[in-house]
């Protein structure tokens, strides 16, 4: 469902493909703008004084691919601001619901999924798409009537801690125009199936309906007064093909090494990669060295990722990076305080940080312009 939806909506949302593994097509209206630095992010956060809630005790907004599942009665998505209760005659059915989605500093979708025994790795069996944008989205703008999306599929839920919410009634799609169903979504199931993922769509307007907003914080991003470059140097890693090495392997060796942290699902991060290729190869032999990190090698829950590491090679072959590229443990990313991705540190051979990190992806000449800053500045 997410992939047909993003090809209607390009001309409102700035989609860009930002999971390129497996199902990632499902999240490809994740934005491709340049994302904001980390002021801009920390300025749009809710202000919670008002909530009688102790900050430390709110939930985060949890950037990069998640899954979820029922809990009680309830689909947890206080990381990305809200909370969903279902209906009674769905609870008994949690085990055939699923959750995935993604999250960056601009934009956060949830998708709500019947599980088909039968095929339990497919999630296009779509009940409800949730989405939060940082930009404002007119309901208008997403009417598509050519797919039979109209006003009365689209529902604007409101803003919460800087975000717009939105979502699809997709049993009023259905139930007003049914071809993209038929034809995309149902085509295969046997009749029983068939049923049992008509009767889960039937609840997507009272799913939507039930949505409650939950204050949450924007994580703050890693600075310079927290900086601990013995730290970073020390990090024991693996490259994709399993060999063990430390960052200092590869950062003590240059003048300025710029690391980038990266993912297969990120559209943005892979389309600079040619150009990053590129300005390693012009400027290498003033001692610059670009280190990829790949961050969605291990999962929300800390595993290892096989397919994951095969996309990445796919990836750095496709894209004509000859830098060296790492797999970013759980800890290291815990360590970088990521808010997005891409989100680029450069460090001097000692690891010191020599800028602010820099989060979303940029132009070649802008890069450039800051290898040129940093290259001078450690001179």
């Amino acid at each position: 469902m997410k992939k047909i939806i993003s090809l209607i909506l390009t001309s409102t949302l700035t989609a860009a493909v930002l999971t390129g593994c497996g199902n990632g097509s499902d999240e490809s209206k994740a934005t491709d703008e340049s994302s904001k630095n980390n002021s801009d992010v920390v300025a749009d956060e809710t202000d919670n004084s008002e909530s009688g809630e102790d900050a430390a005790d709110l939930p985060q907004w949890e950037y990069g691919k998640f899954t979820a599942s029922v809990v009680d009665g309830k689909i947890d998505l206080s990381g990305m601001g809200v909370v969903i209760e279902l209906p009674e005659e769905l609870k008994d059915k949690a085990d055939n619901i699923g959750i995935r989605g993604s999250v960056t500093d601009e934009f956060g979708y949830a998708s709500i999924y019947w599980i088909n025994p039968d095929d339990p790795d497919n999630t296009g069996y779509e009940i409800v798409d949730l989405e939060a944008d940082v930009n404002p989205v007119s309901v208008d703008d997403l009417v598509a009537e050519d797919y039979g999306i109209t006003k009365d599929v689209i529902a604007d839920l409101g803003s919460n801690g800087g975000f717009n919410y939105f979502a699809y009634r997709e049993d009023t799609w259905y139930e007003g125009d049914s071809t993209y169903f038929d034809e995309n979504v149902i085509a295969d199931l046997d009749e029983d199936h068939k049923t049992e993922y008509l009767e889960l769509l039937s609840f997507s307007s009272e799913l939507i309906d039930n949505i409650t907003f939950v204050d949450f914080l924007i994580p703050e991003a890693l600075g310079a007064d927290d900086f601990d470059n013995e730290a970073l140097l020390n990090f024991e890693l693996t490259d994709l093909d399993g060999n063990t090495v430390t960052v200092s392997d590869y950062v003590s060796a240059n003048k300025v090494t710029m690391i980038n942290f990266w993912g297969t699902f990120c559209g943005p991060c892979i389309n600079e990669m040619p150009y990053l290729a590129e300005l390693e190869e012009e400027y290498k032999d003033q001692g610059f060295e670009i280190l990829g990190m790949t961050c969605d090698v291990y999962d929300s829950e800390g595993n290892y990722q096989d397919d994951i590491v095969l996309d990445a090679k796919d990836i750095i072959e496709d894209t004509g990076v000859g830098y060296p590229v790492l797999i970013a443990s759980v800890d290291l990313k815990n360590y970088a305080k990521l808010t997005a991705y891409p989100t680029t540190f450069f460090v001097d051979s000692e690891g010191n940080l020599l800028t602010s990190p820099i989060v979303g992806s940029q132009t070649k000449e802008e890069w450039e312009a800051t290898i040129k800053e940093v290259l001078g500045a450690v001179d």
